[in-house]
């Protein structure tokens, strides 16, 4: 039985942006361009259990982006960017990855007994959690929900 939990590192490894970064699983070390993983329960009664036995499940995680942040106003100056602009746009191409894995039906290896069927960000841009002032640089912390839709075939009654 393959460890969905792994299969997730393992797909968000292929993605540049977090291949060159430090990745943590439920477990936070705020540092500018640390992401990490945060698993989310899944509410059992929103499967749906089809005549075959198979059963349409949902898994979602959260990916969290810690990056710097300044507080200085935005210059009106053609072409001199803002820390937080470019960094929201930063945030901006992880959500276009995995929405870009999805139509390309690249999809996490859930193992033999599951299909899945999509994996979709829930929003179509970062949200913004806050500010940490107790680290040097000061932190923004932005949040992806990622959802994964997939048949659960182990109870299938026949193939």
């Amino acid at each position: 039985m393959i460890d969905k939990n792994q299969a997730i590192i393992d797909f968000l490894l292929q993605c540049p942006d977090i291949a060159n970064s430090e990745l943590y699983f439920n477990f936070i070390n705020a540092e500018d361009d640390n992401k990490q993983i945060i698993t989310e329960s899944n509410d059992k009664f929103s499967n749906r259990s089809y005549i075959d036995g198979s059963v349409l499940k949902q898994y979602t995680f959260t990916l969290i982006d810690f990056k710097s942040i300044t507080d200085s106003a935005l210059v009106l100056i053609q072409d001199y960017p803002n820390e937080n602009v470019v960094d929201v746009s930063d945030v901006q191409t992880l959500i276009n990855w995995i929405n870009e894995q999805n139509k390309l039906q690249n999809f996490p290896d859930f193992g033999e007994d599951c299909e899945i069927q999509s994996i979709e960000t829930t929003s179509e841009n970062p949200n913004f959690e806050g500010i940490n002032t107790e680290v040097t640089p000061i932190l923004a912390m932005y949040s992806i929900s990622i959802k994964i839709e997939y048949i659960d075939n182990s109870a299938k009654l026949w193939r």
